[in-house]
């Protein structure tokens, strides 16, 4: 029995899942701009080049995620989490010992299911079976581990490089991660609510959250099986690839950028900061605004957003400019965080949430493995990267125009 006077065990959980995410994605995907120029500069590389390595990251977490809805039955999901805790700061690490670009490749290939399994994707699994009240709230606030992360480390790494240089931050960044996850997985982190004699919050009120609905309708939904037949789900699967597509090409090259267009490299990693933060809030922003405004609405401002952001890359060295870059970083960028695992409850259910979610991850993947090699490409050829920034506002107005005239009205069954 959950006793009211304490706070709920799996608000620990969310809490956990806030600092993994931000030791994981908040590092290794929203501060990799930093490592950019210094690792161009010192392998002599251009940057398509060392975007491969986030592609390479983005394919195979795309490829990884393809196989987890079978992978998860299959294993202890705790035990793995603290096992994964302790091999991926030390493949982290590795980075740091790059002689060779492709060889950044190769951890990058060999890092991902670590990353995967004590991040985003994993952790909305696990909030999922802790939460029936409040469950896009406990999800927008583990997600802000991603924006809150970038925002306190793309700061830090900067100055971190300056003083030690690009190889020993990454040693220095992989102590972070294992000193702040592996307690957490070890200690707090419990797959079910059962694994603590309790119920899922909200069990004990009947589940009933703003049309969340029940136990039984929280259990009830479609099976993969189902859903790849329903058109609605080809059409979030094709737009989430574009629109994470457009949000990498604008976010992961927000520092590079800035500084090719006058700022200076501290300004830059600030800016690079205030939206990180921007990012944070902006997901507990749309976590409340899926509760009050419902799926399209909420979709359609976070698309604009993402329209807005990439737009605003091309006029940035005006100052209004900047304020819209953190606007569109803010509610844009959360699309795939949020706007994606509470679409895929919403419409599909938690019935067979694990392999359908892991479909629109592998899709999402995809979105980001395509956006490095794009803005490299457009990097190295034109000299700049707004030829990028303007096909990936394209690309979310297309995204925009096909989710509304797809998504449902009302939710699934």
């Amino acid at each position: 029995m959950q006793t009211k006077n304490k706070i709920f065990y799996g608000w620990y959980i969310v809490a956990a899942g806030c600092v993994a995410i931000a030791m994981t994605t908040g590092i290794v995907s929203n501060c990799f701009g930093q490592f950019i120029k210094p690792i161009c500069a010192d392998l002599d590389i251009t940057r398509q080049q060392v975007n491969m390595i986030v592609t390479v990251l983005s394919i195979s977490s795309m490829v990884f995620a393809m196989f987890w809805g079978g992978i998860s039955k299959r294993i202890n999901l705790h035990r793995t989490m603290c096992i994964c805790a302790v091999i991926m700061p030390c493949l982290y690490a590795c980075y740091g010992l790059m002689q060779k670009v492709w060889m950044g490749y190769i951890v990058s290939a060999v890092i991902t299911p670590f990353i995967f399994i004590i991040s985003m994707t994993v952790f909305t699994y696990i909030i999922g079976n802790w939460f029936i009240k409040s469950r896009g709230l406990a999800i927008s606030l583990a997600s802000m581990g991603s924006g809150l992360g970038g925002m306190v480390m793309n700061i830090v790494i900067s100055q971190l490089i300056l003083r030690f240089g690009w190889r020993y931050t990454y040693f220095i960044l992989a102590g972070f991660m294992l000193v702040a996850i592996l307690p957490l997985m070890i200690f707090v982190v419990r797959e079910k609510p059962a694994d603590k004699g309790l119920l899922p919050y909200g069990a004990e009120e009947g589940g009933t959250d703003g049309g969340q609905g029940s136990i039984s309708a929280y259990e009830r939904g479609y099976t993969f099986g189902e859903a790849i037949h329903m058109p609605v789900f080809w059409a979030v699967a094709i737009c989430s690839v574009g629109m994470v597509m457009s949000i990498c090409a604008f976010y992961q090259t927000l520092s590079p950028h800035l500084s090719d267009s006058g700022y200076s490299v501290t300004f830059a990693a600030v800016m690079a900061s205030v939206s990180m933060g921007a990012l944070a809030v902006g997901k507990v922003i749309l976590g409340r605004l899926f509760d009050t405004l419902g799926v399209r609405k909420t979709v359609f401002i976070a698309c604009s957003c993402t329209i807005i952001g990439s737009v605003s890359m091309i006029f940035c060295r005006h100052t209004a400019a900047l304020a819209l870059i953190v606007l569109g970083v803010g509610l844009g960028c959360s699309f795939g965080a949020i706007c994606m695992p509470i679409i895929t409850q919403n419409i599909f259910g938690m019935k067979d949430y694990n392999s359908i979610y892991s479909k629109f991850t592998a899709a999402t993947g995809l979105g980001s493995a395509v956006a490095p090699v794009i803005t490299g490409y457009a990097y190295d050829t034109f000299g700049s990267y707004v030829p990028a920034y303007i096909g990936a506002a394209v690309i979310a107005a297309l995204g925009l125009t096909v989710l509304m005239v797809s998504l449902p009205r009302q939710s699934a069954r």
